[in-house]
């Protein structure tokens, strides 16, 4: 006997850049039922490095199956991480999708840079690699001219899962937005890729709401998987959008939210005015519900880790050093960042100190850094902050020390990292939780009182 869920069961396939999981989640106990895990495996081989598609199919088909031999499914949304897209022609991948580490793209950057958006009309800052959605499409329409000629369709990653589960191409704005070099944020509309050099007969497809059903689960994964034919699929969303939904539903904006881990990344809810010009670490994007929200992002724990690691060439004692003249520069990716004492213009070379004081000098300068995006971002309300670099108690120290010099931040609260793993479950909990809600008002014709 199966065990309905006051038909309020959903299946959230949530496919992240290391690990994919296929969750049971219960909306109105706010419970995983039951929970999926797999590596998302990246194949080294001709013609580029990509991901491992038909073995994350598998793995899908396979949790759905054991999914609906004990429960019922009301729906299936799915969330993944930014920077990757299909290339679709009568339903079928007509080139691999492409590993966005991979440094392809970069080969032709000087040539891309010539023709790509300027940051004010997409708020994308130029990333390496293929970071930049449209630098991916750039290199693959001139590495692969012939097989990209068949391309109809341009599916974002979490909208190629959804049309692989019901058969109707959609895609949806956060996605779209998020350093892709592909979203006008003045006009709310896609980048005509013809300025890609692309054919005029690729097409991004119709833009739906994160939340909004597009279809129904299509009889081929039905029979595979034993899930009825028709079970609503819904559009789906950037992973960062999705959690993101939370204070929307809590109304505790305006806000500005810190994640800390490999990356620091900032975020400025409920701003209104943007005046932001282009440099390191800011971009624009829409949240879910299309609202733009400046954050600011540097790789704070890989550089952390990589300074630390290094091999001392002197003990030198770091503390007799100004450390606040010493900025962080060049660090779109962690191995060009550069330490540069802002004084002399010189390059610092912190492998001549002493492991104790590069350690609490690096902390501090990495806080300084977070104050900088916060100041980029024009920071309000409480500020939230979580992850592992909270009990790096000299980048605490600083921050405290200098916090107040942001007029508009009005307290920080530090969730330490027990309490922020499990708050950021929640967090991300209430935000399936408040897609949802909008999903099933809308279905019902309610009226929704947060969008």
């Amino acid at each position: 006997m199966k065990l309905a869920g006051s038909d309020r069961n959903i299946v959230v396939l949530d496919i992240g850049k290391t690990h994919a999981k296929v969750l049971l989640f219960n909306t109105l106990a706010s419970k995983e039922l039951l929970i999926f895990q797999r590596k998302n495996l990246i194949i080294n081989e001709p013609p580029y490095p990509h991901f491992d598609v038909d073995a994350l199919k598998s793995f899908i088909i396979n949790a759905l199956t054991e999914i609906g031999k004990s429960y019922s499914v009301d729906s299936i949304f799915t969330s993944t991480h930014g920077a990757c897209a299909a290339f679709i022609s009568n339903e079928e991948l007509i080139l691999p999708v492409l590993d966005y580490e991979f440094e392809g793209p970069d080969t032709v950057r000087p040539d891309y840079d010539k023709i790509r958006p300027e940051f004010s009309q997409t708020g994308s800052p130029r990333m390496d690699a293929g970071l930049n959605l449209g630098a991916q499409i750039y290199w693959l329409n001139r590495t692969f001219p012939s097989k990209f000629a068949e391309v109809e369709q341009i599916l974002f990653w979490p909208q190629y899962w959804s049309y692989w589960f019901s058969g109707v191409a959609c895609s949806e704005i956060s996605y779209a937005s998020s350093h892709s070099d592909l979203w006008d944020i003045s006009k709310n509309d896609f980048i005509d890729l013809e300025m890609y050099g692309v054919s005029s007969k690729v097409r991004f497809p119709p833009l739906k709401k994160a939340w909004e059903q597009i279809g129904g689960l299509r009889k081929e994964l039905s029979d595979k998987t034993g899930l009825p034919e028709g079970t609503p699929i819904l559009c789906g969303a950037h992973d960062s959008s999705v959690t993101l939904a939370s204070p929307y539903l809590k109304r505790t904006l305006p806000c500005t939210m810190l994640s800390s881990g490999t990356w620091i990344t900032l975020f400025s809810l409920g701003i209104t005015n943007f005046k932001f010009n282009e440099q390191t670490g800011l971009m624009l994007t829409n949240d879910c519900f299309g609202n733009l929200v400046p954050n600011f992002r540097f790789p704070a724990g890989k550089i952390y880790q990589d300074v630390l690691e290094k091999e001392r060439t002197a003990e030198d004692d770091f503390s007799l050093m100004d450390w606040s003249s010493i900025r962080l520069v060049d660090y779109a990716s962690a191995q060009k960042a550069k330490f540069i004492n802002s004084r002399s213009s010189q390059e610092i070379d912190l492998s001549k100190f002493s492991l104790a004081s590069v350690e609490k000098g690096i902390s501090t300068i990495l806080a300084q850094e977070t104050l900088n995006g916060l100041d980029a971002i024009d920071a309000k309300g409480p500020l939230i902050a979580s992850g592992p670099f909270l009990h790096n108690q000299n980048y605490i120290n600083c921050l405290k020390k200098e916090f107040k010099s942001l007029k508009n931040v009005q307290n920080l609260i530090l969730l330490q990292r027990s309490f922020a793993v499990n708050m950021m479950t929640n967090k991300l909990k209430l935000s399936i939780r408040l897609l949802l809600h909008v999903h099933y008002c809308q279905k019902l014709r309610c009226p929704w009182i947060f969008v």
